[in-house]
């Protein structure tokens, strides 16, 4: 029978009867007790050693959580307890891992479990999940074999070929529930809710502001945890002119200590910008405060202030995140939006099930269209190299398939891209006695087919290129007898011919918003019709 490992002898502190130990960032962690809290504030990082019943096995893992926390960050020790909570300590009671049993039981009773381990994610076509568990085995049969780690089962799992995460699965497979929002018939919903959501409540503002920078720039959520209102600044200084607002973005996953050790200025249009800055203005609901005395000057105020308290931070000494959001709270802000607006999906019939993750992908895949190289794809979602970019690009040449006028008929209802009023003649229209606003249809394939379509309600001088951008202006007043199923027609069989001749999906992509709009035009005609 083997002895369990003591706490005094916690590698790398080489038999120091500890307390705590400094992870890589340079934060002390208690682990006086079986509950030990992280320094990592953007997500839940409180770890339960407790329902590990074998000893050994307890202290081996507390060992390699060390390792991993103060060699290589907290981050990763979080991760590894997480996976070999989920494959291992969950197994336990199953395999019989008792404490009275001899290190060559517990070697062989933990090989069976490693093997029903491999097995299950096998079936479940994810063995790239099993690369924690093997590198946690790995390391315990190199510092502690003689407690039932056996080098030679190790030298095989080291063998393994274990593939990688298959990044990009939901975006290759364009999932409907995770894969990029549908630029036509989904994302408008979002940005048209954006738009016209006038509400000054706190947690509103919360929301739009996440919506806003998750549409402009397609960052993790963790990214937006460590924002701070003073990155958002205005380049113009306040000398007059048009604001020119760039934001300071924390980089993540680059081996730094800390998040807020490096950042990339991005330029942020006004329209978003408005948003943050309303967040930022807005009276908090909560004094901030970090430090004891009731007059202390705040100088660290987070955008996405946690109404509640970082309890993470709190308890793991990270003060200065003590107000800190969560990553998961990133993600409830987002799915509140959703249901505040009742943003019903017209392909799923369902509630928009909208992540942090899916706007990332839907930003990615809209640069794509738009003719962005892979190397500055790779920068705007802040890649370290173009290998993850790949998968947008398989995409790209197949997300415009030619739309099909009766289905698109169908969902235009839940588009709502036509912002204008249908009138039954000139009498009933503003503008409808001057010529000069009378819009017309041409048919391209026979400029001899021409018809009066509507009038422009616009007093003043339009700059849109009629007739079809007309269709997508709140000024325009389309006549209800008019013949916008032709113009619908039109449409459809000049998009296919411009993605047939020019291979270009960007083409195709600029006019689905206009079928949208005239296809609800001509749908509402049709109804007024019937009600005649």
């Amino acid at each position: 029978m083997v002895s369990p490992i003591s706490i005094d002898n916690i590698f790398p502190f080489e038999g120091k009867n500890l307390l705590e130990f400094y992870t890589r960032e340079g934060f002390s962690v208690n682990i006086e007790s079986d509950i030990w809290v992280l320094p990592v504030t953007n997500r839940a990082s409180r770890i339960n050693f407790s329902n590990i019943q074998n000893l050994n096995l307890k202290g081996l893992i507390k060992d390699f959580i060390v390792d991993q926390a103060s060699r290589v960050s907290s981050t990763s020790a979080l991760n590894y307890f997480f996976e070999i909570s989920r494959f291992i300590i969950s197994r336990e009671r199953d395999f019989k891992l008792f404490n009275d049993i001899s290190s060559k039981e517990f070697e062989e009773r933990l090989i069976s479990l490693i093997e029903d381990v491999i097995n299950a994610v096998r079936r479940k076509h994810k063995l790239h999940d099993f690369y924690r568990i093997r590198e946690w085995y790995v390391w315990c049969s190199e510092v502690y074999p003689e407690v039932g780690f056996s080098e030679l089962y190790a030298n095989q799992l080291d063998a393994m070929t274990i593939p990688g995460n298959p990044k990009g699965e939901a975006v290759r497979m364009q999932d409907p529930e995770s894969g990029p929002l549908d630029r036509v018939l989904e994302l408008p919903l979002l940005i048209n809710a954006l738009k016209e959501d006038k509400s000054n409540l706190y947690i509103h503002l919360q929301q739009k502001a996440v919506i806003a920078l998750s549409l402009a720039f397609g960052r993790n959520p963790s990214n937006l945890t460590y924002l701070l209102e003073s990155d958002l600044e205005d380049k113009t200084l306040g000398i007059g002119g048009e604001p020119c607002y760039c934001l300071k973005m924390p980089r993540i996953k680059k081996g730094l200590l800390n998040p807020r050790d490096d950042f990339i200025e991005e330029y942020l249009n006004s329209t978003f910008a408005a948003h943050v800055k309303a967040l930022i203005n807005a009276p908090k609901p909560i004094q901030i405060k970090y430090g004891d005395e009731e007059d202390s000057k705040v100088t660290i105020n987070p955008l996405f202030i946690n109404l509640s308290g970082n309890s993470y931070a709190i308890a793991s000494g990270r003060i200065d995140c003590k107000y800190n959001m969560l990553s998961t709270g990133i993600g409830k802000l987002i799915k509140d939006f959703i249901k505040r607006h009742n943003l019903v999906s017209p392909l799923t019939q369902k509630l928009l099930h909208i992540t942090p993750r899916r706007l990332r992908y839907t930003f990615a895949t809209g640069l794509v269209l738009e003719g962005i190289s892979s190397r500055e794809l790779a920068r705007a979602l802040d890649h370290t190299d173009t290998q993850n970019t790949t998968v947008y690009f398989e995409l790209g040449e197949k997300i415009v398939a030619p739309l099909d006028r009766a289905i698109e008929k169908g969902f235009s209802k839940n588009l709502n891209y036509f912002k204008g009023k249908i009138v039954e003649s000139e009498d009933e229209a503003i503008n409808g006695k001057r010529n000069d606003k009378s819009v017309f249809f041409f048919d391209e394939r026979n400029i001899e087919n021409q018809e009066m379509i509507g009038i422009c309600g616009e007093k003043q001088l339009c700059r849109l290129d009629p007739p079809y951008s007309c269709y997508l202006c709140p000024k325009f007043q389309p006549y209800r007898q008019a013949d916008h199923e032709h113009v619908l027609n039109c449409l459809i069989a000049g998009r296919e011919e411009k993605l047939k001749k020019y291979e270009n999906a960007r083409l195709g992509i600029q006019l689905d918003e206009v079928i949208a709009a005239v296809s609800q035009v001509a749908r509402e005609c049709e109804r007024l019709g019937k009600n005649d």
